[in-house]
């Protein structure tokens, strides 16, 4: 756990080090539009900085913790979600072939005991490579359950 907030420290010192630079920049005479393309952010990222910076000064840039629980998702978490994901739902139980992200979280909860939202498996499957498409059946609307072992 330590090795993780260090690592989102070190992202939110690098954020506001380019919040920064890009605010002296902008104080220096360039354009917020070459900001922007320079720093690889938004045109909106680098208006809402000079805002920031209007009413607070340099402390309007600094980096904020974010509010609530930690992401505990772990590496090992990431590869099991895959190891999960290759298989097909139907060798975890489920009666579809095709899997839905609250499927892969409950098999994923199962296999490690760590209970995830739906934001966080999805944005790890994307992390993946995996993107969900919606089939061009009606069927969305049944309800996919687990075969029973009976």
């Amino acid at each position: 756990m330590a090795e993780e907030k260090k690592c989102y420290k070190e992202r939110m010192e690098d954020f506001e080090r380019r919040r920064i630079r890009g605010m002296q920049k902008i104080l220096d005479g360039v354009k917020p539009i070459e900001v922007a393309r320079e720093l690889e952010v938004s045109s909106a990222a680098v208006s809402h900085w000079e805002s920031k910076y209007k009413q607070k000064g340099w402390d309007g840039l600094k980096a904020k913790p974010k509010p609530g629980r930690p992401i505990i998702f772990k590496e090992e978490h990431r590869e099991k979600l895959y190891e999960i994901i290759r298989r097909s739902p139907y060798s975890w139980g489920y009666e579809s072939d095709l899997w839905t992200v609250v499927m892969a979280r409950d098999v994923l909860y199962e296999q490690t005991g760590v209970y995830f939202s739906k934001t966080r498996v999805l944005s790890a499957l994307h992390e993946l490579g995996f993107s969900f498409q919606k089939p061009q059946v009606k069927a969305l609307e049944k309800k996919t359950t687990r075969l029973s072992n009976g």
